[in-house]
């Protein structure tokens, strides 16, 4: 068999692959969450999760964030983050903040590479139980065809409930 005939079936079993990875990053959404309560009115919860220059107090992935224009839904932020197995891996993302609705909800997405190959979503919504009460959850989710290669779920739950013990104890005292 000729050399080039060879290049057929790895062409066909690579496409194969990209497809079925595809298939299972639309079936599978890939996500990781974590939700407290907090005793501090949502408005003070807002101020500091809105707060890009704040968000490595408490967010510990995030090594930090700068806004590019006004923090606001369409704006960027200019940011650097940390793996979550191996905190000596970083990476610098330009996230768009997707959803910014005061005392509610903040939503940011960043591309690694191109949004269909790899991206990343991280959201924070608040509900006021009273008050002076108010439960925060943290989401992070990824999409993409490389989005089943994301192994480390358990280690993204685990830093959203860090995270979210880091908030309540900012928030708190």
């Amino acid at each position: 068999m000729p050399f080039p005939a060879l290049l057929i079936p790895l062409i066909f079993w690579t496409a194969i692959a990209a497809l079925s990875s595809w298939a299972v990053s639309r079936a599978l959404p890939l996500r990781a969450s974590n939700t407290i309560e907090i005793n501090a009115p949502a408005a003070k919860v807002w101020e500091l999760i809105s707060n890009p220059q704040r968000a490595s107090e408490w967010n510990e992935h995030i090594v930090y964030a700068r806004p590019k224009e006004k923090v606001a839904a369409g704006s960027r932020v200019i940011m650097k983050a940390r793996h979550p197995e191996a905190p000596h891996l970083s990476a610098r993302l330009r996230p768009r903040i997707e959803i910014f609705e005061p005392n509610r909800e903040l939503s940011w997405t960043a591309k690694i590479i191109a949004p269909w190959v790899l991206a990343v979503t991280d959201t924070t919504t608040l509900h006021e139980i009273d008050e002076n009460r108010t439960e925060v959850t943290q989401t992070m989710g990824f999409s993409g065809f490389l989005s089943p290669g994301v192994p480390f779920l358990t280690s993204i739950e685990k830093l959203k409930e860090s995270s979210n013990k880091k908030l309540k104890a900012l928030l708190e005292t």
